[in-house]
């Protein structure tokens, strides 16, 4: 059975953007930003993004091109004790699905109440069951597109929304910049303060922010790179982290003006889109248009990184198993819906908790925090130390100088930062 490939460097290259740009940068990049001192975090976010983020997508997208397979494959072809190396990163991605979806309904359901004109509170909307149904539907969607395949499936959902959203987001921000208090909003976004530079928590949140946004290290990108034609692997690269670094730093002058205008905490947190922001667009001119584009925008960001997901276990069970695609979605999506139900269940009516916490928020800790984590330093460990550099240096050219700091790069820096990391990580929130 011949493999898929993208259509065209554009399809590949929105297809990666759709993976990267997600709910992450547009949900998570503004509170993160607002809890770490508006604009000092965004010195070490840049260092972040262009130092280890841009390099890891790289070479994901070179194992990717040149294995012309998925994760497990790949690590087995490299070493054969690392084939279940490779399934720990796809289990870390499917359990990552498993609540993302939860939130992606949330999203789906906060969309329809704003087009509806009959927007409700948070507390209302999780002491129902709406969550589990828009849970359901979320994981239907995302389980049709990805079953139709990379053209006709994430190729063609990519193509229609990427430039969809960032349309979205400049009518957004149009709006955002004309509030009354915009200008402060911008200063405190803008203007670094150097003496929070010495926390090293800003670092970290920075350097795991990166990794969250850009969607490294966790084998979607090498996945979608063995689905590569004959595209340049650093522009690809730069291209789409470029597209996602713009999304971040434009959500974040669409919502902190909002947030002073308002008069709210810019470090609100999780909180801020789902109870904070929609009494606020009720409260503004066109505000109900600009809630349900605002939530629109939030899911076809969410739906684009969800289908990325998905495409990790789907491509192992046909690469290592010989599972056609329709049967490798339906396997996938199943044991996926069923172990996000425990999450979704744990914000309705039913309040499923473990020691108190939701299942959802203990969930995002284990995988979303530590899982993600410790993905990216296990590929990066398994590339960078085993895999024949020759190879890397085939697909991302250069000179031997620029060459020999990408494997500095690779082999101890991302591996370094991703353990100190992990660690501060722990000591933090353990």
């Amino acid at each position: 059975m011949s493999r898929e490939k993208w259509s065209s460097s554009i399809g590949f290259i929105l297809a990666s953007t759709g993976s990267a740009v997600g709910i992450g940068n547009i949900w998570r990049f503004p509170y993160i930003v607002g809890s770490n001192g508006g604009g000092a975090f965004l010195f070490p976010y840049l260092i972040a993004v262009f130092m280890f983020g841009l390099p890891l997508m790289m070479l994901e997208f070179t194992m990717g091109r040149h294995f012309r397979t998925s994760v497990v494959p790949t690590f087995s072809a490299i070493r054969k004790r690392f084939r279940l190396a490779g399934f720990s990163l796809v289990f870390i991605m499917g359990m990552i699905l498993s609540y993302y979806l939860v939130i992606t309904g949330w999203v789906l359901a906060y969309s329809l109440f704003f087009i509806l004109g009959k927007p409700i509170s948070f507390s209302l909307f999780v002491d129902s069951y709406y969550p589990v149904i828009f849970f359901l539907i979320s994981g239907g969607i995302t389980f049709f597109v990805v079953r139709a395949g990379v053209k006709r499936g994430i190729e063609k959902l990519s193509k229609s929304l990427i430039p969809l959203l960032f349309g979205m987001l400049f009518l957004l921000l149009a709006s955002s910049l004309s509030l009354p208090g915009a200008v402060q909003g911008i200063e405190f976004y803008l203007t670094p303060d150097f003496s929070k530079l010495s926390d090293p928590f800003v670092w970290t949140a920075a350097l795991g922010q990166a990794f969250f946004s850009l969607s490294v290290g966790t084998s979607i990108l090498l996945t979608y790179g063995s689905y590569m034609q004959d595209e340049k692997i650093v522009k690809s690269a730069t291209i789409v982290t470029v597209s996602d670094l713009l999304v971040a730093m434009m959500a974040g002058l669409v919502i902190f003006p909002i947030v002073f205008s308002f008069g709210l905490d810019p470090a609100a947190g999780v909180q801020l889109t789902f109870v904070t922001l929609p009494p606020i667009f009720q409260e503004m001119n066109f505000g109900i248009l600009l809630g349900a584009v605002f939530f629109l925008l939030l899911f076809f960001a969410a739906l684009t990184s969800a289908v990325s997901m998905l495409e990790v276990p789907v491509a192992t069970l046909i690469d290592t198993y010989g599972f056609n695609r329709k049967k490798a979605t339906l396997i996938a999506s199943i044991i996926i819906i069923l172990i996000g139900l425990p999450s979704a269940l744990s914000y309705t009516a039913l309040k499923l908790e473990l020691f108190g916490t939701p299942l959802l928020d203990l969930k995002d800790y284990a995988f979303g925090t530590i899982g993600i984590t410790m993905a990216g330093l296990i590929l990066s460990i398994i590339a960078g130390w085993f895999l024949d550099p020759k190879i890397i240096f085939e697909k991302i050219g250069g000179g031997k100088k620029m060459q020999r700091l990408f494997m500095l790069i690779i082999r101890f820096f991302i591996p370094i930062i991703l353990l100190l990391n992990l660690l501060t990580t722990i000591i933090k929130f353990g």
